[in-house]
Order: structure tokens, then C-alpha cells, then sequence
């Protein structure tokens, strides 16, 4: 489980770098968004080859996801910066369906839905924490692409809360799973609380302080909630491979 949950990291990274508008942040920040990816990805590439059962329609994956995001690296570096979006954007797609074959072994509607929110959230809230960080050295930078990151953040929020919450109960209701909740329901209530609640409330608390421009208490704020955030979409991944429901 270790090579899909940083994959899907990378994925979000890639993703929160496809957000951004590369005319508001700094290069720098780009640039630490796709080596954050393509770590990532060189770090579940090596786990992924410890496996026994390592196929070559994954590592033709790998190797597409890879490529897209030095892409998306040479192209932040032109002078017209945008030329690295479509690229984030392909390296966030295709890793979001390595993942979901690493964890299952088929990308499904359900689980890529799934796949898809833990690497938006996990991704997202690592680099709206880091973009807080930036403001202490890029003075002429707008709170413009914090406020739309930090946005972005609290929409898949609540997104993955109607999803882990809503649908994965009607899905469990329409298909019961013998002693779900003798056998998952400590994780489950740990998902919501750690995952969902305390990270929406937190938030909520970041956002009021990056209208007050106090990036430095935001970030401070983020840094806490992107813990928790990983917590609850490590603990969402585990529940999607032994339930198949999008939690």
C-alpha cells in the first residue's frame, strides 16, 4: 500500500500545481511541486519493484507518469509558464489510475473516484501548506493563489466528506459486508473525525487568518491539518482495498 498512497501523493502535487496559476506563484514553488512528484513517484517505482508480481502495463505507467512531470518542469522554465499546466494535469491523471490498478488491480468508476480524492486532498494540503511558506521570501507574490489553493483545499473537503460518508453508506447498505463494523468501524469513525472534521474545522481557521494575510499563522495552521489529512487518506486507502467503498 506503501508505492499507491505516493503515487497518489504525487498526483495531488501535480494537481495543486495544475490549479495554480503559474503568472501568480513563484517558480520556485512549481519547481518544488514536481520534485516532490517525481520523488514520489521514483520512491513507489522502488517499492513497486519489490513485488513479486510487478507487471509491464504498470511500469509503462511509471514511466509516462515520469515523463510528464519532467515535462511539466522544463515547461515552468519557458517564457510562457502555462505550457507546464497540461502536463501537470496528464501526470495527475495518470498517476491517479497507477494507483488505482496498485491497489486493486483494476481501475473501477468507484475507485478511481476514490484514488482520486485521497491524492487531491493529500496533494492539495502539502502544497497549500508550502505555498504558506513561500510568502516569507516572495514579498511581491498576491494572497490571490493562496486564497483560490486554500479554496480548492476546503472544496475537496467536502467533496470526499459527501463521498466517504454519503455514498460509501449507501453503497454498504445496498451491498452489507458481514461484521463491517466489528472489523472496521474503529478505522471508519477515524477516517471521519481525523480525516474530515477536525482537518474541515482547522480549515476553516486557516482561511480566516490568510484574510487577515497572516500567512505565517496559516501555515502554521496547515501544517497540523496536512497530518491529519494524511492520517484519514492512508486510512481511506486501506478501507477502499479491504471494502472496495469509496471512504
Amino acid at each position: 500500500m506503501t508505492e499507491t498512497f505516493l503515487v497518489l501523493l504525487a498526483a495531488g502535487v501535480m494537481l495543486a500545481a495544475a490549479i495554480s496559476d503559474a503568472r501568480e506563484v513563484t517558480v520556485n514553488w512549481l519547481r518544488l511541486a514536481g520534485i516532490i512528484a517525481l520523488a514520489m513517484t521514483a520512491l513507489s517505482a522502488y517499492f513497486y519493484s519489490r513485488r513479486d508480481t510487478a507487471v509491464q502495463r504498470e511500469w509503462i505507467l511509471y514511466g509516462a507518469v515520469g515523463f510528464a512531470v519532467l515535462a511539466h518542469l522544463a515547461g515552468i522554465h519557458l517564457p510562457i509558464a502555462a505550457i507546464g499546466r497540461p502536463f501537470a494535469l496528464a501526470a495527475a491523471a495518470g498517476s491517479v489510475i497507477l494507483g488505482t490498478r496498485l491497489i486493486l488491480g483494476s481501475a473501477t468508476p468507484i475507485a478511481l473516484v476514490s484514488s482520486g480524492g485521497i491524492a487531491a486532498m493529500s496533494g492539495i494540503a502539502l502544497m497549500d501548506m508550502l505555498l504558506g511558506h513561500a510568502y516569507l521570501t516572495a514579498s511581491r507574490m498576491t494572497m490571490r493563489p493562496f486564497v483560490r489553493l486554500h479554496w480548492s483545499l476546503a472544496i475537496v473537503t467536502v467533496l470526499r466528506a459527501v463521498c466517504a460518508v454519503g455514498v460509501a453508506m449507501i453503497l454498504l447498505q445496498r451491498r452489507p459486508i458481514e461484521l463491517f463494523w466489528d472489523r472496521f468501524g474503529l478505522f471508519v469513525i477515524t477516517r471521519w473525525l481525523v480525516g474530515l472534521v477536525i482537518p474541515g474545522v482547522f480549515i476553516y481557521m486557516a482561511y480566516d487568518c490568510i484574510r487577515r494575510r497572516a500567512t505565517q499563522s496559516a501555515t502554521g495552521i496547515l501544517y497540523v491539518t496536512g497530518i491529519l489529512i494524511f492520517i484519514g487518506e492512508i486510512i481511506s486507502l486501506y478501507l477502499l482495498r479491504e471494502t472496495r467503498l469509496p471512504f
